[in-house]
């Protein structure tokens, strides 16, 4: 049995509660469209978001550990290493209240504001336990309130809605990164236990929605306003975007696929 694992922030450091809470519904939502319907889902918080959507196999795990709540004078850097790392101990504390009390086979990180596709449950639970994990190799970039995706092969390195582990290997990824408490990025653990990539489209990741602390706009316009276009490093900067990015139209599949609604 594969269980998805949410780590969803504090109301104490939401920019909007009631709107972050609303991309938490349309998550879980998305999770829960499975077309194996043997799943859990753990989604781990400080305080029980307040939205309408129920499912059997929901559960909430509260926490009550301090939230990463802006401290006077603190540096963004130092704060987006703290929120990093609540969100990893949440991610722990899922993992391994899913080994405990559900028994199983697998663990998926899930972040709180993006989409999974439906044949996720389906293609693990028939793995049968003799696989270490998956990473989603494949994915879509959707820009919130865009009419459009852009389909990546480098999803899991951009997203953390990419993992797909056996619980007890679940520890190899903290640690190990000096930005990212919870390196989603890793497809080999311990030099020695490889991820086989999904073999098909794992997600969509919800950018620029207003809570993203790292891939928010002001970000985005950082990372891709690149000064220099014409020389010949923005020159491979523009030929390697092209080659790792397709545009997409949003399709009634894809939406019924990761039950879309942006």
């Amino acid at each position: 049995m594969l269980t998805f694992i949410v780590p969803i922030k504090s109301k104490r450091v939401s920019a909007d509660w009631l709107g972050f809470c609303s991309l938490v519904e349309r998550t879980l939502k998305s999770i829960c469209n499975q077309s194996d319907q043997n799943f859990k889902v753990v989604a781990v918080c400080h305080e029980i978001p307040p939205i309408n959507f129920t499912h059997k196999s929901i559960n909430y795990l509260q926490v009550d550990f301090e939230p990463p709540v802006r401290i006077h004078n603190e540096s963004n850097e130092s704060l987006n290493k703290r929120r990093e790392i609540d969100k990893g101990k949440k991610l722990r504390l899922g993992a391994d209240y899913a080994k405990e009390k559900f028994q199983t086979n697998y663990v998926m990180t899930v972040d709180s504001d993006d989409y999974v596709s439906c044949h996720i449950a389906e293609f693990v639970n028939n793995a049968n336990g003799n696989e270490p994990g998956w990473y989603a190799k494949n994915g879509y970039l959707h820009f919130e309130g865009k009419a459009f995706l852009f389909a990546t092969f480098k999803f899991s390195y951009l997203c953390g809605s990419s993992v797909i582990v056996k619980p007890e290997l679940f520890r190899y990824f903290f640690d190990v990164d000096p930005v990212l408490y919870f390196d989603h990025r890793l497809t080999v653990l311990d030099n020695r236990i490889e991820l086989k990539p999904l073999p098909f489209f794992g997600g969509i990741y919800s950018m620029a929605n207003g809570e993203n602390h790292l891939m928010h706009v002001s970000n985005i316009k950082k990372f891709n306003n690149h000064k220099g276009w014409l020389s010949s490093k923005g020159l491979s900067r523009i030929i390697t975007k092209i080659k790792n990015y397709r545009f997409r139209f949003i399709t009634k599949k894809i939406r019924r696929e990761f039950n879309f609604n942006g």
